[in-house]
């Protein structure tokens, strides 16, 4: 019998390269999963300590809070002495990942003189690379999809389900300018790389392997017995993914045309003060990572922060997050700036709050669960199996996407379940819902042959899961009774666990589920052997998106509810986006909004709107 490798919360390198492996020729670590926005929307410091990436070691500050006092904001520096060069543009943009680098190419293109700022050092750092695209777009056209198509997804709904997704707390107007309008402005962000970007046909054929950027499209053809219009909780077609291996290649493209079209970057500059006359930004103090002396950069038409999140920083995550702290999530951050440090300090929070900036209520930690992720031939990921907690009971309807998993998970003892399966399982794959992290097809081959994708693909091999079992410290454990598999867990109640299962069995046979409401095509026995398991516990946390309250035109408010002149918002800086729980319907939304939101806030910013 095997023995069983205990996991809990640690994040192991392997489970960590896992996480971004792909059906491809190779298992490359290239990439986050999914929906990971940049990580190159990093800006300055700001003042905030340096810190790693890892759990909160902080509590939770009601006395603060409840006075909304900003326990975690460092003292504000003052105008620096040591000014060694002043620099004047019409616009200047403030962290250079996928929103910063939009709104620089935007403010350019829009004839403004730009000066983009970047902490690490280059410019254009990201990272995974899906995107969500509802509406008409003339990339999506080549799927037939978007308008005019038979699989269009009227906006709206997209919007409702977000809305719904985050107990409506998000500014609506946000989520429908976005929703209406994505689709040209992913096709301007396309045309960056022009004939050097290769359009996938469809989601298996193979893709040439001379190409420096793929778009390839997700469920095209859709599953056979998926129709997101019979869901209840629907997941909807409208995603793509840049690989081979991911987006840098079309990230540096754009900052290419914004450069190309007069943009100054400075890299390894901090930001660490806005300036302000009167009511209005004008500019920003930055420091210079090599001389040490600092910079006076002049602002005359608008200050775009897009600076990303603050999840390494360990005082604002636990003031926000104190739930998160508790669970002792674990963080994965893989960059870094000029200094070593990790980029996401909070540095927009820190800057705006400087000079009243309101931020937003009811962060909401990107912590998805992602299941098991395979081998090269395919991840059971997020599939709806049977999940049993330590007491060995049933606790949800299996059938959500990671988010919700998730949620339910940290509700369970010690955070943890068992997901279990029989030897039919690739039988079920046809009929689960095409979803993040859920594999929808099985496939004789690795599908596409070439291409590299990081997280989960949608494709598994028949093989695929005893290729896991066989893998060194393998975390897919099999064996040939029910008896003999529970005896590999740590489930406490090894009776309850097998009289769940046999429950389980009951409702499958009877085809309906009388205790969860999982949907009759997607309830499958557990009879034959051999059977499989492994354990999931706190998934890890990509970001926590919480930012300064600001509206679709990307504006920042003050804590009186009154517009900051000068000041704007893009990428993972810009609040009342997300709350709560990070939505899942929509695969690639944040890179999506941070996109479309960095071109508005050129846009805007230029006009000063």
């Amino acid at each position: 019998m095997k023995e069983k490798t205990k996991q809990s919360t640690e994040v192991s390198r392997r489970r960590f390269l896992q996480g971004m492996g792909a059906i491809g020729a190779t298992v490359v670590a290239t990439g986050l999963t999914a929906c990971a926005p940049s990580s190159g929307d990093s800006g300055g410091n700001a003042g905030a300590p340096a810190t790693d990436s890892g759990s909160a070691t902080t509590g939770y500050d009601w006395k603060a809070q409840s006075k909304n006092e900003l326990a975690w904001l460092p003292p504000e520096p003052a105008d620096p002495t040591d000014i060694s060069e002043e620099k004047r543009a019409d616009v200047v943009v403030i962290g250079s990942g996928v929103a910063g680098t939009c709104a620089a190419r935007k403010a350019a293109e829009a004839g403004a003189s730009v000066i983009l700022i970047e902490k690490a050092k280059t410019a254009g750092v990201c990272r995974s690379g899906e995107y969500a695209v509802p509406g008409k777009s003339k990339v999506f056209a080549t799927w037939k999809r978007g308008e005019g198509f038979d699989d269009y997804v009227d906006p709206e709904l997209i919007v409702d389900r977000e809305m719904e997704e985050m107990c409506y707390y998000p500014k609506r107007a946000i989520y429908s300018r976005w929703a209406h309008n994505v689709g040209p402005v992913f096709d301007w962000f396309c045309d960056a790389m022009g004939d050097r970007l290769y359009i996938a046909p469809n989601s298996t054929d193979p893709v040439p392997t001379d190409k420096e950027q793929v778009l390839w499209p997700f469920y095209v053809p859709l599953p056979e017995h998926f129709d997101w219009r019979k869901e209840a909780a629907p997941t909807y077609p409208v995603s793509v993914k840049f690989s081979n291996p991911d987006q840098h290649a079309i990230v540096k493209a754009n900052v290419d045309k914004a450069i190309e079209n007069g943009t100054e970057v400075l890299t390894s500059h901090f930001a660490e003060k806005l300036i302000k006359e009167g009511d209005r930004i004008t500019g920003v103090f930055v420091r210079d990572a090599a001389s040490g002396t600092h910079k006076k950069i002049t602002a005359n038409k608008g200050v775009i922060l897009a600076t990303g999140d603050y999840s390494s920083n360990k005082d604002i995550l636990a003031y926000y997050n104190p739930d998160f702290v508790v669970n002792n999530g674990p963080l994965m951050w893989p960059d870094v700036d000029v200094e070593g440090n990790r980029t996401n300090q909070g540095d927009g929070l820190i800057l705006g709050s400087y000079v009243n900036a309101a931020i937003q209520q009811k962060h909401a930690p990107m912590t998805h669960y992602m299941g098991h992720f395979g081998t090269s031939k395919g991840g059971i990921g997020t599939a709806p199996f049977l999940r049993l907690n330590l007491n060995g009971e049933r606790f949800m309807n299996e059938d959500q996407g990671g988010q919700a998993v998730q949620n339910q998970l940290e509700a369970q003892p010690e955070r943890k379940c068992w997901t279990i399966f029989d030897s039919t399982w690739a039988e079920s794959v046809p009929y689960f819902q095409a979803m993040h992290g859920c594999p929808s097809y099985v496939v004789d081959k690795p599908t596409p042959e070439n291409l590299t994708i990081d997280g989960i693909s949608p494709y598994i091999m028949p093989d695929a899961v005893e290729d896991a079992v066989a893998q060194k410290n393998a975390t897919m454990f099999k064996a040939e009774t029910i008896d003999e598999l529970l005896a590999l867990t740590d489930i406490r109640d090894k009776e309850k666990a097998k009289a769940s299962i046999e429950r389980y069995n009951e409702l499958a046979r009877n085809g309906e589920d009388v205790d969860f409401g999982k949907v009759a095509t997607r309830l499958h026995t557990i009879e034959k052997g051999p059977f499989y398991t492994f354990e999931s516990g706190m998934s890890m946390t990509l970001i926590v998106a919480g930012g300064l309250v600001s509206d679709e035109d990307c504006h920042v408010y003050d804590k009186e509810g009154k517009i900051i002149p000068g000041l704007y918002v893009a990428g993972n800086i810009q609040g009342n986006r997300y709350h709560v729980a990070y939505p899942i319907a929509c695969k690639g939304i944040s890179h999506s909004l941070c996109m479309f939101y960095g071109y508005i806030a050129g846009e805007n910013a230029v006009k000063q709107i």
